[in-house]
Order: C-alpha cells, then structure tokens, then sequence
C-alpha cells in the first residue's frame, strides 16, 4: 500500500480542474467508461501512426528513441496530430444518418463528393451506371464502420483496420452553427476551431493514451528494476521471459518494428481507394490538413510500469507471431481492454490501504473464472462473489486518505465522488468487462467472469512465444502471471480465499472446461491421462 498521491509519467501538473478528481489522479488521465472497446485500439493506434512531437522536436517513429524517453524534459507533454478526413467520414457514414440528424450544409458536400466521382467513372456496359458503382463503393467502405452508430456522422469512426482509417474525434456543434447560422460547407470549414470540437475527448476519451504511456514510462525506468521485477516471476517458470524481453533496449526495438509492421501492403488498393475518396474535394483536404491541431498527450501513473511491462511483452510476441493482419487488429484490440482493467485492478491494489493480502502473482489481485456455457452453480457463485470483491476493492480504493485529501481541491460541482466510481472507477470496470464479453450477463444481476474464445486466444498468443510450448499447467501459472486470472487448481483455490470463500471442491470441474476449450482451437497437445502441453504454432 502506498499512502500518497501517484507520480504522474511525464512529470506534468496535475492540477487541471478534473486531476482531483479520484479516478482518474489514481489510474491516469483517464480510463473512462463511455469509450468503447474499438475507441481504445482507435486512439492508441491514433498516437502510435500520427506525426508526434515532443519539446518542440518531431518523432517520427512508433515511439520516441530510447534516449528521448530516458531524459524526458520535466513539464512538457508528447503531442500528436491524427487526421480528421471528414471527406471519407461524409462519404463513407452520411447516406446511413437519420434525417432529422442532418444538416444542409452536410448534405450538399456530401451531394458534391457523389457528383464529383459519379464524373470521374467512365463505364464501357450499357447495363452499368456510374451512380450504381458509386453507391457500391459507398456500402463497401460503411462496411469498415468501427464504432458511433448512433452519433452525428462525423463522430462516427472506422474500425483501425491501417492507419489510413484513424482519425481524430470531431464533434460537430449544433447549437454554435445554428446560432452563428452557418451557409455553407466551406464556410463551416474555415471557421473549424468554432463549429467542430477536436479536442473534448468525450469520445476518444484519452484511454489509448494513457497505453501508449504506458510504454513509455516502462521504456524510462531503471534497467535494473525490470531485470529484478522480471527475475523475480522466474524463480517457478525460467521460461516465463528472454533476456531480450527484459533488456528494455532490445524490447524497445521490437517494439518499434512490430508497430511499424501494423501498416500493410497487402491493402494497398484499399488505402489508394480511401486515398482518393478524401481528395474527392481537394481544397477541403489541404484545408484541413491546414488547420488540424496537435493533440496533447497527459500522463499515467508512474508506479504503473510493472503492468507496462507485462503489456509491452504481450505486444512483441503478438507482434512475432503469423497471423493474419485483421486477426492481429481483433486480437490487438483485446490486449488493450484487458490491459486497461488490468492497470485498474493492479493500481487499485497498489494503493489500498490495509491491503495485506499477498498472492503468487506479482499484481496481488485475483480475477476468479468461470465456464461460459456449462459453469455449476458453484462456479458461478464463487465468480460472481469475486467478482464484487475486485468491484468492492476499487471503491474503497478511491477514498483513500490522499485521495480524500486532493479531492477537497476540486471546484467541481456535483458529488466528485458519483462521478469517479461512474465513470472511472468500478463501473467502469464492470461495463467495460461487459462489452468485450468477460463479465456477463451484460444486463441484469449475477455478473461473473467467464473466458472467451478470443480471451483465451490472445493468452495463448501473448504468454507462449510463437513456435513454442509448455506444459499445461505452467500455463495456468502464466495466466495467474500476467493478469490474475484463475481457471484451476492451486490458483483457483487461492483466488477463492482471497474472495473471502471457504474452500470447496465444487468450483473445480471434474473434466477441466479449460481443456476442451482448448482442444477446439487447437493448442493443446495430450501426451498421456497425466501430461498435456499447449503450444502456440503461429511462427
């Protein structure tokens, strides 16, 4: 337990009007639960392709160079400038909005944009008509549709599919155009700053931020702490890391090549198509690209650097592995949601006070799971109870004495603390839990953990180097290793008692549920009654 305030990384002020708020000064600015699942890839994403810049100096590769992390200037954020395209937004999310959502000068852009490539096709077939084509092209690229359906069209995003399809959140402000009675899209363009929001993050809520910072801050740590962190989780598992995986330099490499590997060829016409669809309208482009402004990037905790750690392992060997590109992005998408309510449980347990409660993972926290389909009502008990505990222990975590303390500086109105358990604290980890399927029902009472077939996918990918095996239950260990996450035996068992629950042998299943899950996705290998080993054939 530590009894003061978290370290910011960078070393910024923390002294804007919602840093007191508890949520967020504790898990960094800021996990929040209207971001969805696909935002958070969206926008870490957003800062790992976008021309970034720090103390005034471009950088120009996924991430900042060793040096510039080591010596980070004190004060001064990392900046970053994703595109806005509301030119592909228009064309490709505009033809699907409600009519009473629609506004003239839209209309007529978007009108303009259709005429304009309708023009640019030439058909030899009596039978085909440009506006046909068109409007095929239209459907095909809505088909890339991420997240935002009941939003204006330009709230809406794309699923990150290439950094061709990132863009930066714009919010169009209806009561400004109406009152400043807006006539016309070039209009509306030139004044951008006053009838769009670009820098509100209701949205793009700064959540892949905070990851990509993650990163970062482990990369400005001290050699020695990651090797000792590192060789401390070896003692029961050497193969648990390589030296390459905790000498930061050569971590920080693979890293930058992974990242940079994310833009592929093998789309190529794609990104020509979506390309040219942004330039239908030149001039709105170059204006655009004119009067688009850097983003700022704020802080995470700097005491979160161990789950930074295990975060940027899990990316390089995800990065290592052969897999289709779109698999990579699904499963890339599910690395940044569990490391976001792994940052929440790990922090929560990192600054509880009274917390001493030690386990055999390095987080201390224990998420308790169950079957999905054939769990006994004891397994979802215990699920359920552990459940509220990790719910529980992230309230109680937030009145913390500094915590307390630093909120009494807050100007806002309302209850400070309603909104941090609502929207950064354990409501958040509830609902996010839900939308990507490990905590369920999505609605109504008796929520319990529970493993996807992607979950146990991306395990399998991120905690088992590509090519390689180990036994089946050193595999559980890794999973209790990486994230807290009990499925059976010995760590089944602790995370029961660390719930509060008596044991009892009810909650492990008499033909392991784990097993057969995966059997069916093809990683595990029975060599006798005694003796399984799961293997990650992906090199």
């Amino acid at each position: 337990m530590i009894d003061q305030l978290p370290k910011p990384f960078p070393p910024v002020a923390t002294n804007e009007s919602d840093d007191y708020n508890p949520g967020i000064r504790l898990f960094g600015k800021r996990f929040m639960k209207e971001q969805t699942v696909v935002e958070y890839l969206a926008e870490f994403l957003a800062v790992v392709a976008s021309p970034k810049r720090l103390a005034g100096n471009e950088v120009n590769t996924p991430l900042p160079e060793m040096d510039v992390l080591k010596n980070w200037p004190p004060g001064v954020n990392l900046e970053y400038k994703p595109s806005i395209k509301l030119n592909l937004k228009l064309f490709a999310f505009m033809g699907n909005t409600p009519l009473d959502s629609k506004v003239r000068v839209h209309e007529e852009q978007y009108k303009k944009l259709l005429e304009i490539m309708v023009d640019n096709i030439k058909v030899d077939s009596y039978s085909e008509k440009a506006e046909d084509i068109v409007q095929h092209l239209e459907e095909f690229v809505s088909g890339f549709h991420g997240e935002g359906h009941n939003r204006t069209w330009c709230t809406q995003n794309f699923f990150p599919l290439d950094k061709d399809f990132i863009t930066q959140e714009t919010i169009w402000n209806f009561s400004e155009a109406k009152k400043e009675g807006v006539n016309s899209w070039k209009e509306s363009i030139d004044r951008l700053n006053k009838f769009y929001s670009v820098s509100k993050h209701r949205f793009m809520a700064r959540g892949g931020e905070v990851l990509f910072l993650q990163i970062c801050n482990l990369m400005a740590q001290d050699e020695q702490d990651i090797k000792k962190f590192a060789d401390g989780l070896m003692d029961s598992d050497s193969g648990l890391f390589t030296p390459e995986e905790y000498n930061l330099a050569d971590l920080h490499q693979a890293l930058q090549n992974g990242l940079t590997k994310l833009d592929n060829d093998y789309i190529a016409p794609l990104k020509q198509m979506v390309d040219y669809i942004e330039k239908l309208d030149e001039e709105t482009h170059n204006m655009l690209m004119d009067r688009t402004a850097y983003n700022n990037c704020k802080w995470c905790p700097q005491e979160s650097w161990p789950e930074g750690f295990l975060f940027a392992v899990e990316l390089k060997r995800l990065f290592e592995a052969v897999l289709d590109p779109l698999e990579r992005i699904e499963l890339l998408m599910t690395g940044c949601v569990l490391q976001v309510l792994r940052s929440v449980s790990a922090q929560s347990a990192r600054f509880l006070e009274n917390n001493n409660v030690q386990l055999n993972n390095p987080l201390n926290y224990a998420w308790l799971f169950s079957p999905l389909h054939s769990a006994t009502r004891q397994q979802r008990a215990a699920s359920r109870v552990n459940l509220n505990t990790n719910l529980g222990r992230i309230q109680k975590v937030l009145r913390n004495n500094a915590l307390v303390e630093n909120a009494k500086n807050s100007t806002q109105k309302g209850d400070i603390y309603k909104e941090a358990d609502n929207r950064y604290g354990h409501k958040l980890f509830l609902a996010l839990g839900k939308k990507m399927g490990m905590i369920v029902p999505y609605t109504g009472p008796n929520a319990r953990f529970v493993l996807t077939d992607q979950m146990l996918r991306y395990l399998v990918m991120t905690l088992i180097r590509p090519g390689e095996s180990c036994r089946y239950d050193v595999f559980l260990q890794r999973v209790y290793v990486h994230y807290g996450i009990a499925l059976e035996g010995e760590q089944l068992a602790e995370a029961a008692e660390w719930s509060g629950l008596l044991q009892n042998s009810n909650i492990q299943a008499p033909r392991s549920w784990l097993t057969e899950m995966l059997l069916a996705g093809g990683f595990l290998i029975e060599l006798s009654d005694d003796i399984s080993i799961v293997h990650n054939s992906f090199k």
